[in-house]
């Protein structure tokens, strides 16, 4: 009950994350913030990186930042998902529910289930056509965002030099003291490709960072794209949009990229598939420092992503 009635307190909540995150904490101050909503069910879900999840009814979803860092972050963004939702023709959030201290917010569900891999494999020839199209369109649309609407919203400008040094500097650290001698050799290789690719003078552009599998949503009755969790939005290469795409195969992603109506180079699918390399050495570093993965499964997706067999 103290931390109810300390709801007033902006910083309370942060002071007392374990207690914020909470189901029972989060689930009263909804009821306070939004005495209209009313459920029967809920599902909490704690293991994201930046936002603990509640979702009533499998109809609202409410996202509480886990950190102070994140609170205005997620002002930032649901501002920017409200001037998205006008330009863009696939699902996106519309959130309706801010709470006063911006702690928590949430919007109706998003229609669709994860196009997981094998989805997507069992999806027809003209629904595939369909999905290419409505992924390239809503690419194009986010890579043409004008730069005072990234400035406006405050989307954060990808420091390529400062995030491929401290890349290096955790792998050498944290994962070559756990690796054979044969993966150490193949993420050297790969790290002087990387910093190769990362000096080529790419434009910036407003990237969703995150456009894999769990966040592009297919709704099979409607036939249509939707696309969710933009937290990790940023000013910065357009190639990464479309390192997640690579899970459906090359031709599908090529396809995808021939209807791009952005700016292209050269490089640019082939720095996707550079950045596809960098995810397993996150997800096993992260996991050393405590983060919701496994080493494990950083790992495996290594072996396949270096191809290194014995």
């Amino acid at each position: 009950m103290r931390a109810i009635r300390n709801l007033k307190n902006k910083d309370f909540i942060y002071k007392n994350s374990s207690s914020f995150m909470k189901a029972g904490f989060l689930l009263q101050k909804i009821k306070e913030e939004f005495p209209e909503i009313e459920w029967k069910t809920y599902r909490h879900i704690t293991c994201g990186w930046d936002h603990v999840i509640i979702i009533l009814d499998e109809k609202i979803v409410f996202r509480a930042p886990k950190d102070v860092r994140y609170r205005n972050e997620l002002v930032n963004e649901i501002q920017l998902l409200h001037y998205l939702k006008k330009k863009v023709k696939v699902g996106i959030p519309e959130y309706t529910y801010v709470s006063k201290d911006k702690s928590i917010a949430g919007y109706n569900m998003v229609m669709g289930q994860e196009l997981t891999a094998s989805r997507f494999q069992r999806l027809s020839a003209s629904d595939k056509e369909s999905a290419a199209q409505q992924l390239a369109e809503f690419i194009t649309t986010l890579h043409t965002t004008p730069k005072y609407i990234i400035k406006t919203y405050h989307v954060r400008t990808e420091d390529k030099e400062k995030l491929y040094k401290e890349l290096v500097q955790d792998t050498e650290k944290l994962l070559f003291p756990r690796l054979c001698k044969k993966y150490v050799q193949l993420i050297e290789e790969y790290f002087e490709e990387l910093k190769a690719a990362l000096d080529h003078n790419y434009p910036k552009v407003l990237v969703h960072n995150d456009l894999a599998s769990e966040h592009i949503l297919w709704d099979a009755e409607k036939k249509q794209i939707n696309i969710i969790d933009f937290s990790d939005r940023s000013f910065g290469d357009g190639a990464i949009d479309f390192t997640g795409l690579l899970e459906y195969g090359p031709k599908f992603t090529n396809r995808v990229f021939e209807l791009y109506g952005g700016k292209k180079d050269e490089q640019m699918l082939y720095r996707s598939h550079l950045y596809s390399k960098r995810i397993p050495l996150y997800i096993m570093k992260d996991a050393l420092q405590g983060y919701p993965c496994t080493f494990e499964e950083g790992y495996e997706i290594l072996k396949k992503r270096f191809k290194a067999y014995y």
